[in-house]
């Protein structure tokens, strides 16, 4: 079984991949053809005019160039994102180096380009969920749920829904998935031993992935992709702490736990209705871990302060210190703390937390940036813009919307990070050109990219479920048939009656 984890996983990731010749020669070409070969519209000049006017010395002829380069490394950036054709870190680097050799990012500015609050976010959120996971804290989460759910199988359903949901939005999905599969794997071995039930084990592996999904989107913390909108977000001058993303996502994530605790035992009918013989013998084993140790506890209560310190950052911590220490900020705070603590060392945090996905994610950052920066982002906004507004939605909530589709559909193509990277800057300068509140378009693209159903690479926790054993790619378009419709209709009943109506966002606003 764990080689074709392995496996899965690694294509998945991307990360132990090497070089794709065929879709490195695509990509390569495609920026040939996009930057170098097409002449460079009217519409990037008049764009580079507007932007740039109030200045006497610049050329504009140049800046609307590099408006057509980042253009071509948007494309470039798409193509390596959807295939894997070169290792996900290099695509990272890449970013820069296109900005260096065009000319677009002077040497010494370029490091700055990768520097964000995010990137810290990211990589001490990593490093946080790797002490949790080497103190075995993941396994007691899931003993918690256990013991909580009961013995029917839809209770269990329920349980292993909102007991991987929950810790999603604070851990990454990849440690929270893991930690639920063998504990799946016992409840159907051992009820199969008695009575075949095959369904049982599929129904239970599909709510691990299902329950990963849609945790997520509950906080910053649930995924890079929503650290990196709350980077781009800030780039534009709008902030948005932990509460009120919180505010924002517990509604999608709750009410996906209630819908597909329905849906999903409809569409994989268990074989038992009761697991009580499976739930009483893991229980006897669980129970073979005795209580928490002292280092357990005291691991669990910075991880507490370190989720306090998020929520109350940009409120408490202000009037404090008179600043706000940014969630990057109290997240390496907690990673150092358990290295002066003894709880961990260096040496864990390089081998546990996946220094590959730091890079990408400040590479990400980095393309945000020359984005905002060139211009392209705007060009590009007012191009969609232009597409779709005979079909109203060019602005307030039909833009939300149309983003929030436009996000569920590439995030099935590319990860949900690279779709937030690739599009962020694009969506959000269309939200300030038509006068569309930037957080509702934001953060509802952040959660649709939450939907990479249909797919067994769609996301980590899918590839960890399906290596298994207990799945076929069928059973995720199954799921997906009736799933991801179900979850955009959610994300528009949420942004029209929760967001709008119930929380008070002002469609043509600017912030919360």
């Amino acid at each position: 079984m764990s080689k074709p984890k392995q496996n899965t996983e690694k294509k998945a990731s991307g990360f132990a991949k090497t070089t794709d010749f065929k879709w490195l020669g695509v990509g390569l070409v495609l920026f040939f053809l996009v930057g170098i070969v097409m002449p460079l519209p009217d519409s990037m000049l008049e764009k580079a005019k507007d932007i740039f006017g109030t200045d006497s010395n610049v050329d504009f002829a140049l800046k609307a160039y590099h408006i057509k380069i980042t253009i071509a490394l948007l494309a470039t950036c798409v193509v390596f994102f959807a295939t894997e054709a070169i290792p996900m870190p290099a695509v990272a680097l890449i970013i820069g180096l296109v900005q260096l050799f065009f000319g677009i990012t002077a040497p010494k500015a370029i490091v700055g380009t990768y520097a964000h609050d995010a990137v810290w976010f990211i990589a001490g959120s990593l490093a946080l969920g790797a002490t949790l996971v080497k103190y075995g804290l993941d396994k007691r989460v899931g003993m918690l749920v256990i013991n909580l759910a009961g013995t029917k199988t839809r209770m269990i359903v329920i349980g292993i829904l909102l007991g991987t949901a929950i810790p999603t939005a604070f851990v990454g999905e990849h440690a929270v998935a893991a930690m639920y599969v063998p504990i799946a794997m016992a409840l159907y071995t051992l009820t199969n031993k008695t009575t075949p039930a095959p369904k049982l084990g599929t129904l239970l592996m599909v709510t691990i992935a299902v329950g990963c999904m849609i945790g997520g989107p509950m906080s910053p913390t649930g995924g890079a992709r929503n650290a990196l909108m709350i980077g781009f977000l800030s780039n534009i001058g709008v902030d948005v702490s932990f509460g009120q993303w919180i505010a924002m996502g517990v509604f999608y994530t709750f009410v996906m736990s209630i819908v597909m605790s329905f849906l999903l035992p409809l569409l994989f009918k268990p074989e038992v209705d009761d697991l009580s013989g499976a739930v009483s013998d893991l229980k006897k084993d669980l129970d073979k871990h005795g209580p928490m140790t002292q280092k357990q506890w005291l691991v669990a209560f910075v991880m507490l302060m370190v989720v306090i310190g998020w929520i109350v950052d940009k409120s408490l911590t202000v009037q404090v210190l008179g600043f706000s220490l940014g969630l990057g900020g109290v997240a390496i705070t907690g990673a150092v703390l358990y290295m002066i603590l003894g709880l961990t060392s260096w040496q864990d945090y390089e081998e546990k937390v996946s220094w590959g996905v730091i890079i990408l994610y400040a590479g990400c950052i980095s393309l945000g940036s020359v984005f905002k920066a060139t211009g392209a982002s705007s060009w590009f906004a007012d191009q969609i813009i232009n597409l779709v507004a005979p079909l109203g939605l060019n602005s307030g909530v039909g833009l939300v919307v149309l983003v929030g589709v436009i996000g569920a559909t590439l995030t099935n193509l590319m990860s949900a990070g690279a779709t937030v990277a690739v599009i962020g800057p694009v969506v959000l300068d269309m939200a300030q050109s038509s006068g569309t509140n930037p957080i509702l378009v934001g953060v509802g693209l952040a959660i649709a990219t939450s939907m990479a159903y249909w797919l067994v690479i769609g996301t980590p926790a899918s590839s960890i479920v399906y290596a298994s054993g207990q799945l076929e790619s069928k059973d995720f378009i199954r799921m997906a048939s009736l799933g991801w419709p179900v979850a955009i209709m959610v994300l528009v009943v949420m942004v029209i009656f929760y967001w709008v109506g119930v929380l008070g966002i002002d469609p043509a606003g600017i912030g919360f």
